[in-house]
């Protein structure tokens, strides 16, 4: 216990002193090559290494209707070999150097991010370039990368968690583009072809569709340099992204139990519509949620895990996108409880809603959240995604700058606005995954339950 409040004390000392601390993001060189690809560089020369991400307009919201998971596919089949390299060569070669390479795929975006020490950072680059221009996406690598997905949605359904945030996205998004989890479905991914890929390689990894953002000890002229010699080869062009739909609204109340007859516990997902990345809204949510349950001390902490012992974790949340978001509730809980924990879930939701915050809990969380923000823009991995980001979402730099002082400017009013439009208790959908016939009577005082068989699709 005294360990504990120890590393407590000493981790307000450092929030204090951090809040203090603006956020100003570097400034960038920013060029365009002949193909089209836009490269930033960011100096930072304190230690000898750099990192580098490509991020391309590439990620699951793209996948064709009934091919679900080809984004992940492609991206995975993109590092399985070119005429010079195969996937096990790429690996030795980069970790030879004392680097890091590796593939990511999202909902947003898909790419390669890496890090290398300078002497060896060209070998990154002729890396990448020749990932981008030569890979095979031969029949052969095919097989194994989609009999290796559907292992690993199998996987994620073996996790009562993952279970849950999956099916979460697909109730709160319904048809919406963003609803289906970035693997996608095991009949989806069976079926898919060479054909398949190579179109969707050829459509999405365009230079005109990418952005590669350096950071650390390399100068301008040395990262266009090699830019140039290793990525001005990559050629296509991709189409204008189509336009994504709002989000639908999520109105009246709603139960869906997936039921997992062997499970002792169930999950809780309780939450309705969000904010789009870009909502004026974003602050004030950030300090009215950390009162409710962002932070170890928030009030559903207090009152489901310290005050009752009902659970090892709860947590307020939400996810933004450019057409909307969600804001939702998470924890676990074993089935005899289910009730009881949703019970507190919405009556901190409606006191949130009908009780103004006290000056104090409102300065703590301004504190708290401003503390905590310079965090993450301290490493040069940090800051290409920052970069990334701006650049995927058409957000300039003030969304990060300002936002210390965009939560001091807020007040208790706004955050009570805030949990008005986004907290729990008129309107949600509640995904419980849990032994259906131990909880369903306690669910039904929530709305209408459906229950669904869980399976591996």
């Amino acid at each position: 216990m005294r360990r504990t409040i120890v590393f407590l004390s000493l981790l307000c000392l450092v929030l204090t002193g951090a809040a203090s601390a603006k956020v100003t993001l570097p400034e960038a060189t920013t060029l365009t090559l002949d193909n089209g690809l836009m490269v930033q560089v960011i100096e930072r020369h304190n230690l000898p290494l750099f990192s580098m991400q490509l991020t391309c307009r590439a990620g699951s919201i793209f996948d064709p209707v009934g091919k679900e998971g080809l984004a992940a596919v492609a991206s995975e089949m993109l590092m399985r070999g070119t005429p010079t390299r195969n996937t096990r060569q790429i690996a030795e070669e980069i970790a030879y150097g004392g680097g890091a390479f590796s593939n990511f795929c999202s909902r947003v975006s898909a790419g390669f991010q890496g890090e290398f020490l300078t002497a060896q950072g060209e070998k990154g680059f002729e890396i990448l370039g020749d990932i981008l221009t030569n890979s095979l996406l031969s029949q052969e690598e095919l097989d194994k990368t989609v009999e290796r997905q559907m292992a690993a949605i199998e996987n994620a359904y073996e996790n009562p968690g993952n279970i849950a945030n999956i099916k979460m996205s697909e109730v709160f998004l319904g048809d919406s583009r963003y609803a289906h989890a970035t693997l996608g479905l095991k009949k989806t991914v069976a079926a898919l072809t060479r054909d398949d890929l190579t179109r969707y390689v050829a459509d999405f990894y365009a230079p005109n569709n990418a952005l590669l953002v350096i950071c650390g000890d390399i100068t301008p002229q040395q990262a266009t340099e090699w830019a140039r010699k290793y990525l001005g080869a990559w050629k296509g062009a991709a189409g204008a992204p189509a336009d994504e739909p709002a989000f639908p609204p999520i109105e009246g109340k709603q139960v869906i139990i997936f039921d997992k007859p062997d499970a002792t516990q169930a999950q809780i997902r309780i939450g309705g519509n969000g904010f789009p990345i870009d909502s004026p809204d974003y602050w004030a949510y950030e300090v009215a949620s950390n009162v409710y349950g962002g932070s170890f001390t928030s009030r559903l902490v207090n009152e489901i895990r310290v005050n009752r012992g009902l659970t090892y974790g709860v947590r307020c949340s939400s996810t933004s996108f450019k057409p909307g978001g969600i804001v939702y509730v998470t924890t676990f809980t074993k089935n005899s409880t289910v009730d009881e924990v949703i019970d507190i879930i919405l009556a901190e939701a409606r006191r949130m809603q009908t009780e103004m915050l006290s000056d104090s809990e409102f300065v703590g969380a301004v504190k708290y959240r401003s503390g905590l923000y310079p965090l993450g823009f301290e490493t040069n991995d940090d800051l290409v995604g920052v970069f990334a980001n701006m650049w995927l979402n058409s957000l300039d730099k003030s969304h990060y700058e300002d936002y210390q002082e965009n939560l001091k400017a807020g007040t208790p009013q706004q955050a009570l606005e805030v949990a008005l439009k986004y907290f729990p208790f008129e309107n949600y959908r509640l995904i419980l995954v849990g032994k259906a016939d131990e909880i369903k009577a306690q669910a039904e005082k929530y709305g209408p339950v459906t229950v669904v068989p869980l399976s591996v699709q």
